[in-house]
């Protein structure tokens, strides 16, 4: 909160050029530039990245030791209720587990390759998404069907846990569905997040409509980072 309301003082008074963009802790840099590559425009308008595709880092990198495990115990699964090829239900992602589930655990994530899919939930960001003073957590959850069909990445915003026990609910904020290589990108307007969060998929607009690996994708150029004094740092992807 203190670096957000030292970015606002200093916009006002002019010091700070480009500090419109507000400060995002990203955790997992690789999906995170994914993340970014799936959808510009809407990290834009939240003012997560610059025009220039930059985004603004706090030097202040606090945050959990292990936020793989804090996911798998605590976080429920019903953000992918209205999927139908999710069956495996249970309060958080370690109660979905078959007998004949594999679980891979890394410290911002984890895999869980079941019989009929194979999920892969990784903390992304933290940022204050909808702009309410209050950050979030940003999710991925990668979702690959083993008997074909639509392979789906769930981004998903969780408000952090306010103790050592809480369960975290999440609002999908956008999903990246593809088949083959079509894929279409799915968004909300997520105002307001709540810790119980109700059905996230519905309505979902479709905002883009493109084929990966046919485009270009270029990186944004590099810049010089901000002055120590800022209290920010501004990254290119």
């Amino acid at each position: 909160m203190f670096i957000v309301r030292f970015c606002a003082l200093l916009c006002l008074g002019g010091v700070l050029s480009g500090c419109a963009t507000r400060p995002v802790t990203v955790v997992e840099k690789e999906e995170f530039v994914q993340m970014a590559r799936h959808m510009p425009k809407e990290l834009q308008a939240r003012h997560l990245l610059d025009s220039e595709g930059s985004y603004v880092a706090p030097f202040s990198l606090a945050g959990f030791s292990d936020y793989g495990d804090t996911l798998f115990r605590r976080l429920s699964p019903s953000f992918m209720f209205g999927d139908s090829g999710h069956v495996y239900l249970g309060e958080n992602f370690a109660a979905t587990l078959q007998p004949d589930s594999r679980v891979t655990r890394r410290p911002n994530g984890f895999s869980i390759n079941h019989a009929t899919q194979k999920l892969t939930v990784t903390m992304v960001a933290i940022a204050d998404w909808n702009n309410d003073g209050e950050d979030e957590w940003i999710v991925s959850c990668l979702v690959e069907p083993k008997m074909g069909g639509r392979t789906r990445t769930y981004y998903v915003l969780v408000p952090p846990p306010r103790d050592g026990r809480e369960a975290l609910k999440g609002t999908v904020a956008a999903v990246w569905e593809c088949f083959g290589l079509a894929c279409n990108l799915y968004v909300r307007n997520s105002k307001v997040i709540e810790r119980a969060a109700a059905d996230p998929l519905l309505p979902a607009t479709e905002i883009q409509d493109v084929v990966p690996g046919l485009q270009t994708v270029t990186e944004p150029p590099e810049k010089a980072p901000a002055g120590k004094n800022d209290g920010l740092e501004e990254r290119s992807l």
